[in-house]
């Protein structure tokens, strides 16, 4: 059945979407105990206080166990020892806490079938009167456990793959089936299968098959005959492999294709060698859909527009864009996600007529909602196939097309001097149960999943959560994510709602990755980032804590994750809508009040706004080291603390990393609303005293490259939304997951940005048309080219200045500890004003810089100029932060090339609304800094010259 779920909720930093999600069907009976081992059952029944009582496993082949007034029929039934409690069993209590509380039951040594044959049959365990033999309760067994323990696979021959003469070889995981058939399709005749051929079982639940080399280029699904609790039944399904390496076009069909095929491989794709990184705090992520780069984009013909091949057109808008960014600073191009997606049709995708109409009508969404779930847009966070390319990216969705154009994509990129990093969803599936596009759970029903304590597959991420503790699962994810980075040369992967995987999991795959290099597999890869959502929820963390990926476990292994703390500090409330118009740092909380009815966690008292300030402040200051836990800061309260120790949202834990390469630093991202329409919502509107009564676009355009600044000027790993540097809009939408181009549109000449195209999409955001409807009709929200253009090239400048100094990019608490100081702090402080000063003149550390000696940055929030004086720089001799050669870096003129033009872009005219006084120039302590800027001054090595 289909079922809406929430794709993010009820924990930190999350975000919400919805999706459409097909869920599996209650199960006839629950399944409450569980299998652990060979000769190990586990369950706690209802006892009776007045009847002795025994437990009886029963089964049967044929699925026809059924109980008639309480008594059993069918199958064969035998009783079980009593073996006390989990909790005290000296393995099991460690392997699976979360049952400590069950009852231990052994089966008896005389059992005629092995447990090999009764996995593949009905089960469920009876509790039973002891003298009437009627039966009290009956329960269904999980089944994962004992499946880990005695059956899991540690070949590296599981999916396709060839011998040396080029015959395929087929091998499937299905401890649990009956029968497993291989059926082959040719290319034209996809609905009838040519030919049926049983595969043979072997060791550890496999089942596999030789075929010919002719079958190359052929199709092929599996036909798995077993037993479904969820269901009750014996069932055959007919499904495509798990480990499918290419597929029919809509993913009916898995494909006989050899990775390593000539035919499959761009010119020079062997030889391709990636751009270089020396260490993951070189990194600066770029958040890109993959559709949005290229089907709004004139330069591009109609034929690659929202494809793979887009991105190998030099001469187009958005490749001269993402070029020009790299020459800059930016390495990794991160793409949501690309794998084959369940709901994108991939040949005959419908595309809405949107009609002219004002800019606050509900008419544009109308027109989108008639053929939302048939057009080519989605996020894609829908997996159908984990290790396959999506099909409706590439020129021709039926077959290997999309594997010769993925690559050439990954190679385009790094022609470009780029990185890509993969968006991979591993925490769900977008079916379970014998459903269509359902996959894992039709060859083993109910292992792939996180069952709860009913046996009902869980549903936390959205659709049905898939379990990685589990050895099998994690074995498709560990192997899918090395195919991508072997086959693919994928340079990083971000994994969705992480904290759903454990520890483990991600140690694994580090390890994995670690141990491949050019020798070996054609690409180092220690340089392969890991990072994504490590928010501290879901039906992993509700049973293993200790063990889910997520901020608080998972710090110190070196993977990243993303820092709500700074995104919230900076932009002002969190992910939730009702938090839209609550301001931050950058937005003007306190220094330029909204004072909005719409607002929900900022106090009215402007001493309490201060008071929030102060601390959002703090929390920036922590994330501007790499959100370290264990860095030394003096707090608003006056107090030295770490970063652990700032209370972030009331509670302490501000920072979470060991190491700055762990925190993500961002300020917007595909989630939740557009960075400026975050800004639309947040600066002032129509508020009374202000002059004038709502914030101009120029000032939202200041708002938006200070709130940007942030991340890229911190130390870790800067993290930007792709349009975000030219004022990407969404018109209002809060969630344009499935909003179709019309509401995703970037445009990289600049020219149009996509503020006020219609209220946005009812079926996420009808419940704010009434705050949106005023706001969208006003010229003061839409920016103008020039405003697009100014604040792209600002984001140059600082991608500039970021590469152009390691001291932007310190690799280790210790250094950062010794080298970061932060003014400006404490009770005392000025508000709204970020003071952080960066040095290279410490005795006992490597010079890193060989042209400074120091760096000070100002981040001014404050509605004017801000003058900040610091005695002990007096006898220093700043100077504006330029390059070997360079006049200033953040206020010389940028050329550019956009949209096909040649551009010499000025610096911020905000930047010189005040001359800086003589004194400064003479090395005084004192520093102006303008309304809403970042400033960046540097104390050179050689005052003199280079």
């Amino acid at each position: 059945m289909l079922a809406l779920r929430k794709t993010f909720f009820a924990g930190l930093g999350l975000s919400f979407t919805l999706l459409l999600c097909q869920q599996a069907q209650a199960a006839p009976i629950p399944s409450t105990a569980y299998w652990l081992n060979s000769h190990t059952l586990a369950w706690e029944p209802p006892l009776s206080a007045k009847a002795q009582t025994s437990v009886y496993l029963c089964q049967d082949p044929l699925a026809q166990l059924y109980l008639e007034n309480r008594k059993h029929r069918g199958g064969q039934c035998q009783a079980l020892r009593a073996q006390g409690k989990l909790q005290n069993h000296p393995t099991l209590k460690n392997r699976v806490p979360h049952l400590n509380h069950l009852n231990l039951y052994a089966l008896p040594e005389n059992w005629a079938q092995t447990s090999e044959e009764l996995l593949q049959n009905q089960l469920w365990l009876e509790l039973r009167n002891a003298q009437t033999q009627e039966v009290l309760a009956h329960s269904g067994l999980q089944l994962a456990e004992i499946l880990d323990q005695e059956y899991s696979y540690s070949g590296n021959d599981l999916g396709l793959s060839f011998s040396s003469s080029g015959a395929p070889q087929f091998k499937l995981w299905a401890p649990t089936a009956q029968t497993v058939e291989l059926e082959i399709f040719r290319p034209d005749q996809l609905a009838q299968a040519a030919e049926t051929l049983p595969l043979q079982k072997g060791p550890s639940g496999t089942w596999s098959l030789s075929g010919p080399a002719e079958w190359k280029n052929l199709y092929y699904r599996y036909r798995v005959k077993a037993y479904r609790a969820d269901t009750g039944r014996i069932e055959t399904h007919s499904v495509t492999d798990p480990y499918s390496v290419s597929l029919a076009a809509d993913s009916t069909h898995s494909q006989i294709v050899d990775l390593q095929a000539p035919e499959l491989k761009p010119a020079g794709w062997d030889s391709l060698v990636l751009p270089t990184l020396e260490a993951p705090e070189d990194a600066v992520l770029y958040e890109l859909h993959l559709r949005d780069f290229s089907i709004s984009d004139p330069s591009v013909p109609p034929e690659a527009r929202g494809k793979y091949a887009a991105f190998s057109l030099p001469d187009s808008n958005g490749v001269k864009h993402l070029r020009q960014l790299a020459q800059s600073g930016l390495s990794h191009v991160h793409l949501l996600p690309v794998f084959d997606i369940a709901t994108i049709p991939e040949r005959f995708a419908r595309q809405p007529q949107i009609p002219a109409a004002p800019p606050d009508s509900d008419r544009q969404q109308d027109a989108l909602a008639l053929v939302r779930d048939k057009d080519g847009f989605n996020w894609g966070y829908d997996p159908l196939h984990y290790g396959v390319p999506e099909g409706s990216y590439a020129s021709d969705p039926q077959g290997s097309k999309r594997i010769l154009e993925f690559r050439q994509m990954v190679k385009s990129l790094a022609e470009m001097g780029l990185r890509t990093v993969m968006d991979v969803v591993y925490n769900h599936t977008h079916a379970a149960g014998p459903v269509p596009l359902s996959v894992l759970d039709k060859i083993v029903p109910g292992y792939y999943y996180r069952l709860d304590a009913q046996g009902q597959i869980q549903n936390t991420t959205c659709c049905p959560d898939t379990a990685s503790e589990h050895l099998m699962m994690e074995k498709l994810m560990r192997e899918t994510l090395l195919r991508w980075a072997t086959a693919y040369k994928i340079s990083g992967f971000r994994f969705d709602l992480m904290g759903h995987h454990s520890t483990q999991n991600l140690k694994k795959i580090r390890a994995d990755l670690d141990a491949l290099t050019p020798e070996t597999a054609g690409i180092q890869g220690q340089e392969i980032l890991l990072y994504g959502e490590g928010w501290k929820f879901g039906s992993l963390d509700a049973i293993q804590p200790q063990n889910a990926m997520n901020q608080v476990a998972g710090s110190g292994l070196g993977v990243g994750m993303f820092n709500d703390r700074l995104r919230d500090s900076a932009r002002g409330g969190n992910y939730d809508h009702s938090t839209r118009s609550d301001q931050g740092f950058a937005t003007g909380l306190y220094t330029d009040p909204n004072l909005s009815p719409f607002n929900r966690d900022t106090p009215t008292e402007a001493q309490a706004q201060k008071a929030l300030l102060l601390n959002y402040a703090d929390n920036l200051r922590v994330g501007l080291t790499g959100g370290l836990k264990d860095y030394r800061i003096e707090s608003a309260q006056g107090q030295e603390v770490s970063g652990q120790e700032i209370l972030y949202r009331g509670s302490p834990g501000s920072g979470f990393a060991r190491d700055p390469q762990e925190s993500i630093n961002y300020v917007s991202a595909h989630d939740n609303y557009a960075l400026w329409d975050q800004i639309a919502a947040k600066a002032p509107f129509r508020t009374p005293d202000r002059q004038p009564a709502t914030a101009s676009a120029e000032e939202r355009m200041q708002m938006q490259v200070l709130a940007l600044s942030l991340p890229l000027l911190g130390q870790g790993i800067p993290f930007l939304h792709a349009g975000s540097e030219l004022l990407r809009s969404k018109s209002g939408d809060g969630d344009s997951y499935d909003s179709g181009d019309w509401f995703n549109l970037v445009d990289w000449r600049g020219l149009q940005q996509n503020w006020g195209v219609g209220l946005p999409p009812a079926w996420r955001n009808e419940q704010e048309w009434d705050f949106w409807h005023p706001r969208l009709t006003q010229t003061e929200f839409k920016a103008s080219q020039v405003q697009m253009l100014t604040a792209l090239a600002q984001v140059h400048r600082l991608l500039q200045v970021r590469r152009s100094s390691a001291l932007f990019r310190l690799r280790s608490l210790e250094e950062i500890q010794a080298r970061v100081r932060f003014r400006n702090t404490g009770p005392n402080q000025v508000p709204g004003l970020i003071a952080m000063e960066i040095r290279d003149d410490l005795p006992d550390h490597t010079n890193l810089d060989p042209l400074r000696k120091r760096i000070l940055v100002f981040w001014n929030a404050n509605r004017g100029t801000q003058w900040f004086c610091q005695p002990d720089w007096k006898d220093l001799k700043f100077e504006a932060y330029s390059r070997s050669g360079e006049g200033p870096l953040l206020e010389r003129s940028l050329p550019l090339q956009v949209g096909g033009q040649d551009w010499v872009l000025a610096p911020p005219a905000f930047l010189h609304t005040e001359k800086l006084p003589s004194n400064h120039q003479a090395g005084s302590a004192c520093f102006a800094i303008p309304s809403r800027a970042t400033l960046v001054y540097h104390e050179r090595e050689n005052p003199l010259g280079d």
